[in-house]
């Protein structure tokens, strides 16, 4: 079955907004077995709208629309697709009355124009939507294909498409059987991983398994993929899981962990089962590994909080960091990040502590210490080590290959002490 995802909105055309809904769109529906066979953005503009319906239609059995349903007079997607529909607007009072209570809650004022939210179609499904003031609506086409319309907002989106799509596509259209299963590496790049497994991917087609390489700075996730008949189920499950496991043992090293979590997950999972915790000395990163672990529901339980020591000053202060170090070796160095990592780890009482200090650039590069070029180390109950790294010229990715390269060196040192004791 095919789904086309059009996004409306002249925010998305000239950048302003970018348009994470039909990634995250995307995504779902190709878990649950649909094939997305295109992703465009158009105008708010009625003639445009109806020439994408059209388009849409011829190749897809389902037309999922996000964006202008607001109570502005810019936005204009519900009434395109009333008169494309041949459906008169109505008045749907329980609607406007769960719009007047949301207002109502938030003690904010209800307006005629957000009353008028309530005037949908008549020959549409409305989708209640909880978490905002635009409802979703469901059209039926006659060719027994759909059109789905939901607000831009990506939390109310994402609630809609949860609730109330993806379950109402599930029963209304046959689906295959489609399961995935994601393998998380660390610390190996993209090619690497494929010429250590190439013999083993070679056979995956005949056995009707898709691979999926999805690298991130730092990171390379490789998805396995399997589809087929809903009764064949049990047998698909199980052959997945076979492959699975044969990749594990090919790339155990590398391997951090299963599942699409980054990074940060499952540092915090090797913390949480040693029941031992983490704090983080920053120079370089400026609190991005802090804001990683702490991006993650339940990192409270393992991570003690962290110091961003641009200066040296604070370094000195705040991470005992001595004046000989960085009088002898400068800020960029073995013996700089080596203090920093003991010292936090020390000062907040943890029992990991990591540290960054680096050259991110664009100016402060040396010929003996370009721009790129980050100190990190890992200090921890028994282990205790230093890497340097040259990660390129672009200041943001240098900052964000960092941090998660201290994570990877982390991840690493924890599973070794788990091994050692």
């Amino acid at each position: 079955m095919n789904v086309k995802i059009v996004s409306i909105g002249d925010e998305l055309l000239i950048g302003q907004t970018v348009n994470t809904n039909a990634a995250w769109m995307g995504q779902r529906l190709t878990e649950q077995g649909w094939r997305v066979v295109g992703v465009e953005s158009i105008r708010d503009d009625a003639s445009d709208i109806v020439e994408t319906l059209k388009r849409s239609a011829r190749v897809a059995e389902a037309v999922i629309l996000t964006g202008g349903l607001g109570p502005t007079k810019d936005d204009i997607t519900k009434h395109t697709l009333a008169e494309h529909f041949g459906m008169s607007l109505v008045m749907h009072e329980d609607v406007a009355e769960g719009i007047e209570t949301w207002f109502r809650e938030r003690n904010i004022p209800f307006l005629e124009c957000n009353r008028m939210q309530a005037m949908l179609p008549e020959g549409c499904k409305v989708l209640p939507n909880p978490l905002g003031t635009a409802s979703g609506m469901w059209f039926d086409r006659p060719d027994g294909g759909v059109v789905v319309s939901l607000p831009g907002v990506p939390y109310e989106m994402e609630g809609l498409m949860t609730n109330e799509v993806l379950p109402r596509l599930q029963s209304h259209f046959e689906l295959p059987t489609t399961l995935y299963e994601t393998v998380a590496t660390a610390g190996i790049g993209e090619s690497s991983l494929a010429d250590m497994v190439s013999t083993w991917e070679a056979g995956l087609s005949a056995k009707g398994i898709s691979l999926a390489y999805l690298p991130s700075p730092g990171q390379v996730k490789m998805r396995l993929g399997v589809q087929g008949p809903r009764e064949n189920r049990s047998t698909l499950e199980s052959l997945l899981e076979s492959e699975v496991d044969q990749l594990i043992a090919q790339i155990k090293p590398h391997v951090i962990g299963r599942g699409s979590h980054g990074l940060a997950h499952w540092v915090l999972n090797a913390l949480k089962e040693r029941g031992e915790t983490l704090a983080v000395a920053e120079s370089c990163t400026g609190g991005l590994v802090a804001s990683m672990i702490t991006s993650i529901p339940g990192s409270s339980q393992s991570f003690q909080g962290g110091v961003v020591a641009y200066s040296n000053e604070v370094k000195q202060s705040q991470l005992r960091v001595t004046s000989n170090s960085l009088a002898q070796h400068g800020a960029v160095s073995e013996a700089v990040v080596l203090e920093m990592a003991r010292g936090v780890k020390q000062a907040l009482g943890a029992d990991w502590g990591v540290s960054t200090s680096g050259i991110a650039g664009p100016t402060g590069g040396t010929e003996a210490q370009p721009v790129g070029t980050v100190w990190m180390a890992v200090s921890g109950p028994n282990f205790e080590s230093a890497w340097c790294h040259n990660l390129g010229r672009q200041r943001e990715r240098i900052v964000e290959r960092a941090s998660r390269r201290v994570l990877t060196h982390l991840f690493q040192a924890i599973q070794q002490e788990r091994l050692d004791t």
